[in-house]
């Protein structure tokens, strides 16, 4: 389950400049080329495997793709020798889209293996899934930015385990239409698929070394984490070396969905440039479970989550000092705040896959549902947080399905 940015060289001359570095940096940054076709002629031949919902913010959304290269670092899932590169997808508020193509969920590259690795979670064989190369996200690539006196407030992305960086695309666009920048971190031999500029790919190589090594198992994902978070704390310093006033870094939140969402936690407690922070359906990792927070802090639980279930969920909640809130979603599962939730209706119809295998993977709660409860309640923590405005939302349950956990 993966995605990455788009191909073909496109002229994002109204970002360039915000892109640009400001000195002459040791590390590479060129976005990958962007699909100029228009979605229509992409979705003619096969119907999209799924629609993500348009973002409810007052602002269309732009979107642009990087690739940064970090020369003082090695790559700890190479072979000793490369510099740990990333792709990342900066997406952020704009007033024109007009002229610009919407940028794809998934690269062509990355269709094939995403595809096959999403049967084989649901069914035990590899398979495809069709449509999956025609889904499109709402981002305008290389729109210009909405101006905002003082910059916008910036919120960093990490996605699950195997998951491309764009897997929560349905959330990522309603925050930047709302006004945030959100930057989308793909975490290389993590993920399934991550294309690089040329049409190199990188895919997941960890599997294979927890299949080998189960015995090693606590130290593979100690070294997974801390890989991500180093990936953060050097994507914030990228972004601060080419802000040109259209970012605000002083206060940045943290969202991340599973080993995401416990990435954010650990990031929150490393890096003081991140003072917020969500974690959706994460089990928690790092010295952040015992340490704990200051900081404000959301989770979000999929409707079995629980600390008798989840051990360290439960171990965290209670060393969180600063704002904290837990909610629960009834009717969701682990699968329900990836984007696939959506697809629920092509997945139906491959071989395999049953009802039931359906319901253990995204639960009972409709796709839609679950993706309007999630953009309500991570927006609404990072108004109060980020910019002070209080919508209330946690003063009592909007929404049947989501309760409050003491």
């Amino acid at each position: 389950m993966r995605l990455t940015p788009p191909r073909a060289a496109l002229a994002v001359a109204a970002v360039a400049t915000v892109l640009a570095a400001t000195a002459a940096p040791p590390v590479a940054a060129s976005p990958v080329a962007a699909s100029t076709a228009p979605a229509s002629a992409v979705t003619s031949a096969t119907a999209a495997a799924l629609v993500l919902p348009a973002p409810t913010g007052r602002y269309a959304v732009g979107t642009v793709p990087l690739h940064l290269v970090d020369a003082a670092r090695i790559d700890p899932w190479g072979d000793g020798r490369q510099r740990r590169e990333l792709m990342v997808n900066i997406w952020y508020p704009t007033r024109r889209t007009a002229g610009y193509p919407r940028a794809p969920w998934l690269t062509p590259a990355e269709v094939t293996p995403v595809g096959r690795d999403i049967v084989q979670t649901l069914t035990g064989a590899p398979g495809d899934v069709p449509g999956l190369k025609a889904v499109r996200t709402h981002g305008a690539v290389g729109a210009p930015v909405a101006d905002r006196p003082g910059g916008h407030p910036v919120v960093l992305f990490s996605p699950g385990y195997g998951a491309e960086r764009n897997s929560s695309a349905a959330l990522v666009e309603d925050l930047a239409s709302r006004g945030y920048v959100v930057v989308t971190i793909d975490h290389p031999h993590d993920a399934t698929a991550v294309e690089f500029p040329g049409g190199r790919v990188v895919t997941n190589t960890i599997t294979a070394l927890l299949e080998k090594h189960p015995d090693q198992q606590d130290e593979l994902v100690a070294k997974m984490l801390a890989t991500r978070v180093a990936d953060a704390r050097f994507v914030l310093d990228e972004l601060a070396r080419r802000n040109t006033g259209w970012m605000r870094l002083t206060n940045v939140g943290m969202v991340g969905h599973s080993l995401g969402g416990a990435t954010a936690a650990q990031v929150a407690h490393d890096d003081a440039r991140v003072t917020t922070g969500v974690n959706i359906d994460g089990n928690p990792y790092g010295s952040v479970v015992t340490t704990g927070l200051d900081e404000p802090f959301l989770q979000v639980a999929s409707g079995r989550t629980t600390r008798e279930n989840t051990p360290a969920w439960g171990t965290f909640k209670d060393n969180l000092r600063g704002w904290h809130r837990e909610i629960r979603v009834a009717g969701s599962e682990h699968l329900s705040f990836h984007d696939l939730v959506l697809a629920r209706a092509t997945l139906a119809r491959l071989p395999g896959v049953t009802p039931a295998v359906l319901t253990d993977a995204f639960g009972t709660l409709d796709g839609r549902r679950v993706v309007a409860i999630e953009r309500a309640y991570v927006s609404a923590f990072f108004d109060l947080h980020l910019r002070g405005n209080d919508r209330h939302l946690f003063d009592s349950p909007r929404f049947p399905e989501v309760t409050f956990v003491p």
